[in-house]
């Protein structure tokens, strides 16, 4: 793998970095339970008041603890695993760390840009650059292989091309529903809380989006970028919505209300997601 030692050493330290965030997340805690915040569009908003989070709402304090949670258990072990598979010559293990880059990636940009200011600001920053250049410089390393002659003729381009476009439009549409409606009635978002901009939604309808629908069209034209960026964005998505899912169970067993029919949905997709990402790894050659 080109870029081996660099990339070795910024996924070590990115190891390092989230599972410290991660865990301190989780377990730190302290401060008093809730506090009333009146936010700068007048509404009352209710802090959670302890732990690393305590200026964070408690809808948000709780969905970054259910975050902290999947990365913790799930994205740091298999971000190592598929280092370990990369480094002894694997495509497979390539294209996993890359993908699971992409995710901690976009996770630690919507802590650093999202989150309410505390003491693991510059480990948010620190993350979120090591995922920068890893990402970059493992994207390099598999744009110098022929990707479509490492893959079986039955992998299905369409499928899972078609499968990146509707997921992506299914997001926008969730996005604009909760942002135009406030917006035609002259109000603010019910999810800007406290907070004083959208940054997960932009990020969303401006980069990623865009990126899941380019990479179902590329890859249904078998188009080489295509090949590359779909799996990326299939395991990025994948991982973000067993986040979304933990976050939904968080709310609930906290007594937060969510929408059940939501979280039906992410299930489902998280199923499709799963058989993309199967169909993929199981047509890649040795």
């Amino acid at each position: 793998m080109k870029y081996r030692k660099a990339i070795s050493f910024l996924t070590i330290l990115i190891v390092i970095l989230a599972g410290t965030a991660a865990a301190c997340g989780i377990f730190l805690t302290g401060g008093e339970k809730e506090i009333s915040l009146r936010s700068i569009h007048g509404n009352l908003v209710m802090a959670y008041g302890h732990g690393i989070y305590k200026n964070e709402s408690v809808s948000m304090a709780l969905q970054a603890k259910a975050q902290d949670g999947v990365t913790l258990v799930l994205g740091i072990p298999a971000l190592l695993g598929s280092l370990v598979l990369a480094g002894r010559g694997s495509l497979k293990g390539r294209f996993l760390l890359l993908g699971l880059l992409g995710y901690l990636l976009y996770t630690y940009a919507t802590y650093s840009f999202g989150a309410m200011y505390n003491g693991l600001f510059l480990v948010y920053a620190a993350v979120l650059s090591a995922c920068f250049f890893a990402f970059i410089l493992t994207f390099f390393s598999l744009w110098e292989e022929d990707i479509p002659s490492r893959l079986g003729k039955g992998f299905p381009e369409k499928f899972v091309g078609t499968i990146l476009i509707i997921t992506a439009v299914l997001a926008g549409m969730m996005w604009l529903k909760r942002i135009c409606i406030p917006l035609i009635h002259q109000e603010v978002p019910g999810e800007l809380e406290h907070y004083t901009t959208l940054v997960i939604q932009a990020l969303d309808l401006s980069i990623l989006i865009p990126a899941g629908i380019l990479s179902g069209i590329l890859l249904m034209k078998k188009n080489k970028f295509g090949y590359l960026l779909a799996p990326v964005m299939v395991i990025k998505q994948m991982v973000l919505v067993i986040v979304i899912i933990a976050m939904f169970i968080n709310q609930s067993v906290n007594g937060v209300s969510t929408d059940v029919s939501e979280l039906v949905v992410f299930l489902v997709i998280a199923v499709i997601l799963s058989r993309c990402l199967y169909l993929f790894l199981a047509n890649i050659k040795s």
